[in-house]
C-alpha cells in the first residue's frame, strides 16, 4: 500500500507551477509598471530642464536674471512631483507585495490541506503504538501554520507601519518645502 497517491503530487506540481506563473506576471506587470513611472519622470525632468534653459536665454536685463534665479530656487513643484513619484511607487510596491501575498496564502493554505489529509491517512493506516508519533506529528504540523499565520501577519504590520511611516516623511516634506522656498527667495532679496 502507498501513502503517496501520485494523481495529487502531479496536481499540486501543476498548482505550484501555476502559481509560479502568477507571481512571475505580477512582478513583470509590476516592473512593467515601475518603468513606465520612472520614464514618465525623466520625460517632465528633461522637459522642465529645456523650459528652464528658454527661460534663460530670454533673460534681457539683470532684473530679469535675479528673477528668474529667485523661481529656480522654489523647490515647490520639484518637491511635490517627487512626493507624488514616490507615493506611486510606494503604492505599486504595497498592492504588488499584497497580491503576492494573496497568492502564496491560497497556495499556503492548499498545500497544508494536503499535509493534513496525508498525516491523517497515515494515522489511519499507522501500526498499533505508533499513536505518540503521529500526535507529536500532527502538532507539529499544527505549530507550523501557526507560525506562518504569525508570520504573514507581522509581515502585514511591518507592511502597514511602512506605508504610514512613509506618508508622515512625505506630509512633513510637502510642509516643510514651502518653508524652504520662502527662505530661499527672501535670503534673494
Amino acid at each position: 500500500m502507498s501513502f503517496f497517491n501520485s494523481e495529487n503530487l502531479q496536481t499540486a506540481q501543476k498548482a505550484n507551477l501555476d502559481l509560479l506563473q502568477q507571481i512571475s506576471g505580477k512582478v513583470f506587470a509590476s516592473v512593467e509598471q515601475l518603468s513606465q513611472l520612472q520614464f514618465k519622470a525623466l520625460r517632465d525632468s528633461t522637459e522642465e530642464h529645456f523650459e528652464g534653459v528658454r527661460k534663460l536665454l530670454a533673460v534681457r536685463d539683470p532684473q530679469g536674471f535675479a528673477e528668474l534665479q529667485a523661481s529656480f530656487t522654489q523647490p515647490s513643484a520639484q518637491t511635490e512631483r517627487l512626493a507624488e513619484f514616490n507615493r506611486q511607487v510606494q503604492a505599486l510596491i504595497v498592492g504588488t507585495q499584497s497580491d503576492i501575498a494573496k497568492l502564496t496564502s491560497s497556495q499556503v493554505e492548499a498545500g497544508t490541506q494536503q499535509v493534513q489529509e496525508f498525516v491523517e491517512t497515515i494515522s489511519k493506516n499507522a501500526p498499533a503504538g505508533s499513536e505518540p508519533v503521529v500526535a507529536a506529528f500532527k502538532s507539529g504540523l499544527a505549530n507550523a501554520g501557526t507560525a506562518f499565520e504569525s508570520a504573514q501577519k507581522a509581515v502585514k504590520q511591518a507592511s502597514e507601519a511602512a506605508q504610514s511611516n512613509f506618508e508622515a516623511a512625505t506630509a512633513a516634506a510637502a510642509k516643510a518645502a514651502p518653508q524652504a522656498s520662502a527662505k530661499a527667495t527672501n535670503g534673494n532679496k
